[in-house]
């Protein structure tokens, strides 16, 4: 019971972790991006990488050590549509992160680099997708805890 409790502990303060990382990414991203705030972007967002492997990692082990048992997830859609909302999310991710990392060798070589409106606008756009996305997890999971779809 301690495990169960200890895992369910991590696995949600890892979630609020993440979902508050994502919103320090979008406020560092709202206004003008200078070579501080892109570096500052690139530290933030290998931050948010960790943080969505210990939410998974986490997460897991809930399935394979809880109380509930393999059974209980693996026979539930609602656990599988978070899992696919955490992968499409992961995926999006990837755009914001690749360009953080060009920004950061672009600011690095020119420290006058600056990111224009027009390359800040598709960032923003993904992080909002994922906010989006992120929002939706939370409603399967409580179905899920609930025996929803079962």
């Amino acid at each position: 019971m301690v495990l169960d409790w200890a895992l369910a502990s991590l696995h949600h303060l890892a979630i609020l972790a993440l979902a508050a990382i994502l919103a320090f990414e979008l406020a560092l991203t709202a206004s003008e991006v200078d070579a501080r705030a892109i570096a500052r972007l690139a530290r933030v967002d290998a931050w948010y990488g960790a943080t969505a492997a210990l939410v998974l990692a986490a997460g897991l082990a809930r399935v394979v050590l809880g109380l509930k048992g393999p059974g209980f997830y693996m026979a539930n859609p609602f656990f599988w549509t978070k899992m696919a909302l955490f992968a499409v999310i992961a995926a999006i991710s990837v755009a914001p992160t690749l360009r953080y990392l060009v920004w950061r060798r672009r600011s690095r070589l020119d420290s006058s680099f600056r990111p224009d409106g027009a390359a800040l606008r598709p960032v923003r756009l993904a992080l909002w997708a994922e906010v989006a996305l992120f929002a939706a997890i939370p409603l399967a999971a409580a179905a899920m805890a609930r025996g929803f779809g079962m």
